[in-house]
């Protein structure tokens, strides 16, 4: 998918829009093994999501993003990175493109994850070729005076594949409150968990 400079795009289609939808979905009814590689400038709509085996998506990786897919495609490096964006189930699930040069913004906080809008796969989503397990969380001292509050959890590789994993904590609040019903408050990447470890 391609944008420009000083515009929104038209829609949040992948190029080629409906036609391109529908050859998805046909090829997906063809091989029921069809995963789809999506290069995009940021969110996209993908109605064919649940026709299909698999989806990867990077952004804008630069030079080396043809061997980043294949890295990550034949399975050298498994995939570690999460959603940056909330992806929209449908156009009318995120704010409208607009044309006009000067834009109110009066959502406030109230956008991708932390709105009401409907996500086909939410802000830090991210899957990879194995799979972890949490232990229940423990609200534990600070060593020092630099935070409030600590959330500590133990992360556990139960796959077969190394990998690491990306722990994010969400603080949720009241509508009374007037915040998001969750925003992200911290995260933090494990080292390369072999199977079964611990961290």
């Amino acid at each position: 998918t391609t944008s420009g400079e000083s515009e929104d795009r038209a829609s949040l289609s992948l190029d080629g829009g409906a036609d391109l939808d529908v050859l998805i979905d046909s090829v997906s009814k063809a091989n029921k093994n069809t995963i789809v590689l999506v290069q995009a400038p940021g969110a996209v709509t993908m109605p064919w999501r649940t026709s299909v085996r698999g989806i990867m998506i990077l952004f804008l990786g630069g030079q080396e993003t043809g061997n980043a897919w294949a890295d990550v495609v034949f399975g050298f490096v498994p995939p570690e990175g999460r959603l940056p964006i909330m992806l929209p189930e449908t156009e009318w699930d995120a704010i409208p493109p607009n044309s006009e040069m000067s834009v109110p913004y009066i959502e406030g906080l109230q956008t991708s994850y932390r709105s009401d809008f409907q996500a086909a796969y939410p802000f830090g989503h991210g899957l990879t070729y194995t799979k972890f397990e949490y232990a229940a969380p423990v609200n534990d001292t600070c060593a020092d005076l630099t935070c409030h509050t600590r959330i500590v959890t133990t992360v556990t590789n139960v796959g077969t594949r190394s990998a690491t994993d990306i722990v994010q904590l969400y603080l949720g609040f009241p509508r009374a409150a007037g915040q998001p019903k969750m925003i992200l408050k911290g995260f933090k990447k494990t080292g390369a968990l072999a199977p079964g470890a611990s961290e």
